[in-house]
């Protein structure tokens, strides 16, 4: 699927945190961690095929439940209005 970090969202990475503000609810969130990892990667590649890939290079973790976490995670994010889900890859 393609994601895309939404219209009303701003953020900055300060320090191994992204900080992101969601500007229509005014809602901040900070991200550490693999959520950082997660965040920086829809902002550079949009594709979460490419993303999981990424992540499996960098994670030693079980592929089936890296990408149920990634879905969950990405399906928040959208919940929130951070980000969209566009199509699939």
């Amino acid at each position: 699927m393609k994601i895309e970090i939404s219209e009303n969202v701003v953020w900055r990475e300060f320090g191994g945190e992204v900080v992101i503000l969601e500007l229509e609810s005014q809602h901040y969130f900070g991200l550490t961690g693999s959520g950082n990892d997660i965040w920086q990667m829809i902002a550079e590649y949009g594709s979460s095929d490419e993303i999981i890939e990424r992540l499996r290079a960098k994670y030693d973790v079980d592929p089936e439940n890296l990408r149920a976490d990634f879905e969950n995670f990405v399906q928040e994010l959208t919940t929130k209005g951070m980000v969209r889900v566009l199509a699939t890859d």
